[in-house]
């Protein structure tokens, strides 16, 4: 790190403050990031300049924002499309393990004491998970694209291609409550249940980070494989693999939840629905403890991106089993939060809306439907305009805990202290002796027998041996390295000082790994950080959890009543709603939330006949013409902004009754 090394040497050189070395070291001031003196260190911005950062700012928040609303009804939408085609996959396994259907509630996920049930579940999620993996492989390249497939032009194909990860999401954590379930069912006494509970929980974790661990550390670039595809059966396989991992992330998590309520039953046995506060007693336990492991460990991601992978991998900074582990703990922790506001039992939404009408839990109750959508949607835009101003305040976004590793920067962390206190020692030992008699020859012997100073660590080449390996007079600084600002009357210009360039030349053989890390990654993981990657991950499936399940309850009032008359009904209710679904939630996302690519791709209307003009207006072209205001005042820049709205408006009417 050029700054951070660069610092001693001002510390060296501030012992002469003459006004030729003091204009020299202006340069490396700047680099080692010390404070300006001086007048220019005082000045503050005019009136008008923070007037217009606050205007810039307060614009680029309402366009985050905007945005940011944008890919939260995406998200829900594409979560809606995976729960619906669930619906088909459960109905298949109620079907087959003779199950009532409004007494599962429309969800394979709970099984008797039959060995069957549960392998029929996992036979399920092993084709929903190869069958979806397959589709969105083969297809990725092409069903978006609007000169191969027209009908990209009039539906929105990438929220089904997102669907088609999440639907074995969906299927996996129905049949790890199944799994979970079917092993508690072996004894009837609570407290061995809880045990029961956290031995699965446990087992299921260690063997899905042991997986996990080896799929990174012999498999490079799997997050890569979800945007760019790559040809053959190891593209497929890696997409497949990458699919894997998204489930078990999710299966983990969700019998860590398990056993939260197996707890809940053990504390109070004998009753399906507990004591509210013996039940916010625990989920506040749970909360706390996964706050601070979070904070204490995360961010950690399961999947990490293919260049922290790496790192983590190829350059060994956390290539231990340990790293999984903790990476799908921190993910448990996540859930965690998220469960604990929208579990349908015990979570905060659910009690909010249980406050405005006291049935919402009521599967059919039509007016139950209307008070939950009104709440998701609420939800929904508090979340995007939350984790707008998380963006603009932290830059943090989607992808940001993927690419961010506790395990790494800590181990960064070491390397490059090590490595510079070992720098700063002999530095220390020039200032003491009054020379670099030492230090040159620590170079001389370093440049006879190619030992060199080491450094407490064991990775890279040593930052000495390149400094004795290049020539001390390559180090002189050209004039353009000197500050270009006018010197005083009366003294003369600098001459060139013999400052070592600390930031350019290195050979790559003695590239600090570290170094090059902390450049990739160069905020440091605090706590504000830590509380922002976890609020804006935890929103994103609180979401989530809002509009999939309203996708089953508006299956129940609609079909809910007719699936329990027949198996039949139930299985075409079931097709024909998924089918309805998919294509209503494609045609409204990419008419009014449309992505960029899909905005691009979008037909212009064709030219209106007389009667359509005279429909919408007295306009020749309904297209929004370019307004320029007339004068730069507020009024006349709203009267602008209500005119392009006008003309906005008929252009949308004349494309739908075109």
């Amino acid at each position: 790190d050029a700054p951070a090394l660069a610092a001693p040497l001002c510390l060296a050189f501030s012992r002469r403050p003459s006004p030729a070395r003091c204009a020299a070291g202006r340069r490396i001031r700047r680099r080692c990031g010390c404070r300006p003196r001086g007048r220019r260190a005082l000045r503050r911005p005019s009136a008008h300049a923070h007037h217009s950062g606050m205007a810039g700012n307060k614009k680029a928040l309402r366009q985050l924002a905007a945005q940011t609303v944008v890919g939260y009804v995406r998200m829900a939408a594409t979560v809606v499309i995976a729960v619906v085609a669930r619906l088909c996959f459960d109905c298949i396994g109620i079907i087959a393990t003779d199950q009532e259907p409004v007494a599962a509630n429309f969800w394979f996920a709970h099984c008797p004491k039959d060995g069957l049930c549960v392998l029929l579940g996992l036979a399920l999620f092993l084709t929903t998970l190869v069958g979806c993996s397959i589709f969105a492989w083969s297809c990725q390249d092409w069903i978006t694209d609007p000169e191969r497939n027209p009908y990209a032009r009039r539906f929105s194909f990438a929220i089904i291609m997102e669907a088609a990860t999440w639907i074995p999401i969906s299927v996996s954590v129905g049949k790890t409550n199944a799994l979970v379930e079917w092993f508690m069912d072996i004894s009837k006494d609570d407290v061995v249940q809880a045990l029961l509970s956290s031995t699965v929980a446990v087992l299921l974790t260690v063997v899905c980070a042991l997986l996990t661990h080896l799929a990174m550390k012999y498999c490079r670039g799997v997050q890569r494989s979800a945007s760019v595809k790559e040809a053959g059966l190891s593209g497929l396989g890696k997409f497949c693999l990458l699919a894997t991992l998204y489930c078990l992330g999710w299966a983990v998590a969700w019998s860590n939840w398990e056993l939260v309520l197996s707890v809940m039953d053990a504390l109070e046995p004998g009753r399906s629905i507990h004591n509210a506060m013996l039940a916010a007693g625990v989920i506040s336990v749970v909360l706390m403890l996964s706050l601070c492991f979070y904070l204490r460990f995360g961010p950690e991601p399961i999947i990490p991106d293919p260049q922290l992978q790496q790192v983590c991998y190829n350059h060994g900074y956390s290539s231990s089993l340990r790293r999984s582990l903790v990476s799908y703990v921190v993910y448990s922790c996540v859930v965690f939060i998220v469960m604990s506001c929208c579990d349908p039992s015990y979570g905060l939404i659910f009690l909010v809306a249980r406050r405005f009408y006291d049935s919402s839990y009521a599967i059919f109750d039509v007016k139950a439907l209307f008070v939950l959508g009104a709440l998701a949607c609420a939800v929904t835009l508090l979340a995007a305009l939350t984790s707008a101003t998380i963006t603009w305040a932290m830059d943090v976004d989607e992808y940001t805990s993927m690419k961010l590793s506790r395990s790494v920067h800590k181990a960064c962390e070491r390397m490059v202290r090590s490595r510079r206190s070992t720098f700063d020692g002999v530095l220390l030992q020039v200032l003491r002796d009054g020379s670099d008699a030492h230090l040159a020859e620590a170079f001389r012997r370093s440049g006879s027998d190619g030992s060199g100073m080491r450094g407490v660590d064991s990775g890279g080449s040593d930052l000495e041996t390149e400094m004795s390996a290049r020539p001390y007079s390559s180090a002189i600084l050209d004039e353009e390295d000197l500050d270009d600002e006018p010197l005083s009357p009366g003294i003369s210009p600098p001459p060139r000082c013999r400052y070592l360039d600390m930031g350019a030349g290195l050979d790559p053989r003695g590239d600090i790994e570290s170094e090059r890390q902390l450049q990739l990654s160069p905020v440091p993981i605090n706590s504000a950080l830590c509380v922002s990657v976890l609020a804006y991950d935890a929103l994103g499936f609180v979401v989530c959890f809002q509009w999939g399940p309203l996708a089953i309850r508006v299956y129940s009032v609609v079909f809910g009543r007719l699936a329990g008359v027949h198996r039949a009904l139930y299985m075409l209710s079931v097709l024909v709603y998924a089918a309805v679904v998919v294509v209503a939630m494609s045609r409204f996302v990419f008419s009014f939330f449309p992505s960029a690519e899909e905005l691009a791709a979008a037909p212009r209307p064709a030219s209106p006949g007389p009667a359509l003009l005279a429909a919408c207006g007295d306009a020749g072209d309904v297209r929004a013409p370019e307004w320029k205001p007339s004068d730069d005042t507020i009024n006349g820049r709203l009267a602008v902004g209500a005119r392009e709205l006008r003309s906005l408006v008929k252009q949308r009417v004349a494309r739908w009754l075109l």
